[in-house]
């Protein structure tokens, strides 16, 4: 086995011996319940900061201003106008071939 494995594995066997100290689950307990007391929950918490409507309205009108931002913003330097540029037109040299229709097909082939 290499090095690294036995180090793990011999911590590993280390910390199963290992136990938390007395009285550490009943401070838990005690702590976690004055937490709780003095604050309440915390989505009550969250609530009651936030029922103010200024803040909503706040948040809306930043949210609009951002959006308006973002979709007004030029892409690049093709997103500019020039008057002089011509819209460009795609004429193929060679007719397009439907799909549905197969292609022509030569029925005798010429002997050189």
């Amino acid at each position: 086995m290499s090095e690294p494995k036995t180090q793990v594995q011999k911590l590993i066997r280390l910390k199963r011996f290992e136990e938390p100290r007395d009285g550490y689950f009943e401070d838990f307990l005690a702590e976690f319940r004055s937490r709780r007391d003095e604050g309440g929950s915390l989505s009550s918490r969250l609530v009651s900061g936030l029922d103010n409507r200024k803040w909503f309205i706040g948040a809306g009108m930043a949210y609009a201003a951002l959006l308006i931002v973002v979709l007004m913003w030029p892409i690049g330097p093709e997103a500019k106008t020039d008057p002089t540029r011509q819209p460009i037109i795609f004429e193929p040299k060679q007719p397009v071939r439907n799909s549905v229709t197969p292609p022509k097909v030569p029925t005798s082939i010429p002997r050189p």
